[in-house]
């Protein structure tokens, strides 16, 4: 069996060179760790640049490795943020305008 490039198992973190168990043209292939103690299903993870593999389970193929699903998370928490405070800031506009409408 072929195997694919160096990279981090999601399920026991070590660096790992998967084996191919389905090749795909269309999709990721289909991996499996071979650490003797993991033997997870692995697929590459989709974000450019990355070698590390994404989680493979049964009802769904995870898109991102840990480290990047991390990155990206920390990298959007900003945002978030400063639209959680918008949205408080809106709430508390509208309770007031509701409060004072009830007073007239």
């Amino acid at each position: 069996m072929a195997n694919k490039h160096p990279g981090t198992c999601p399920h026991c973190r070590t660096t790992v060179t998967p084996i191919i168990l389905e090749e795909n043209f269309v999709r990721r292939d289909k991996c499996q760790c071979t650490n003797p103690k993991c033997l997870g299903i692995v697929y590459a993870c989709r974000s450019p640049g990355c070698d590390h593999y994404a989680k493979g389970g049964n009802a769904w193929d995870e898109e991102l490795c840990p480290a990047c699903t991390k990155g990206m998370s920390e990298s959007a928490k900003p945002i978030i943020e400063k639209a959680a405070v918008v949205i408080a800031g809106l709430a508390v506009t509208a309770a007031v305008a509701k409060f004072k409408n009830e007073e007239s």
